[in-house]
């Protein structure tokens, strides 16, 4: 149920909707963070394979999977995780897909601005920013500390509703590149999500019909 519940928040936060003015920097030197938007602003498509650790506060256990991504900008993403789950949003749509029981809910995107269910920013699209502007509409960065030879980014999300579940975003981002190679959730719950990025293409040509998956055979949920 997690990894449902987790694929959903996911996608109710593809889209932004800032209802809040931006706070003041203060002490917080976003210098990493301005960087991490430098080197991503440049990017025109990106490709990769990640590993998803979960672990829940009522289970010892530690589950894993693999998946991929494509990204491409300025906003179409397609996030895989093995045959349980995909996530594409397009220019006209977010599609939430279930290969094996061959089910899918589609969502038009002009709808989803107005659904306050889906009010927020993803963290997909959140590891691909354009401007630091962008990035601060849908999260204020609360720490940034200094690990090795990476910068861990500690941010809320402003928006209050998605807030409700996900209590932290962490993002991981390597000083010698400043790419993103690891982002992990907090829930409310206790439960978290790390999704560690293995591979990863910049710039690859996006096959065609990355953004647009065949739904032959799939029952359409509400």
């Amino acid at each position: 149920m997690r990894s449902k519940f987790a694929l959903t928040l996911t996608l109710s936060l593809l889209l932004i909707t800032p209802s809040t003015t931006l706070l003041a920097r203060k002490e917080i030197d976003l210098g990493p963070v301005e960087k991490w938007i430098e080197a991503q602003s440049k990017l025109t498509s990106l490709h990769g394979t990640f590993v998803q650790e979960r672990k829940m506060s009522t289970v010892r256990r530690t589950f894993k999977k693999e998946g991929l991504f494509w990204f491409q900008a300025p906003g179409r993403v397609r996030w895989e995780i093995g045959q349980d789950y995909l996530a594409v949003k397009n220019d006209q749509e977010v599609l939430i897909m279930e290969p094996k029981k061959k089910k899918m809910k589609r969502h038009p995107v002009e709808v989803l601005k107005e659904d306050d269910r889906f009010r927020g920013i993803a963290f997909i699209e959140a590891g691909f920013p354009r401007t630091l502007s962008e990035f601060q509409k849908g999260f204020q960065v609360t720490k940034i500390v200094k690990e090795d030879d990476y910068y861990s980014v500690e941010t809320k999300i402003r928006d209050g509703k998605a807030s409700l579940a996900l209590t932290k975003l962490v993002f991981y981002i390597y000083e010698k590149d400043y790419q993103l190679k690891a982002f992990q959730m907090f829930f409310r719950d206790k439960s978290t999500i790390y999704n560690r990025f293995t591979r990863v293409y910049p710039n690859k040509a996006v096959p065609k019909g990355t953004f647009k998956p065949n739904t032959a055979g799939y029952e359409v949920e509400n």
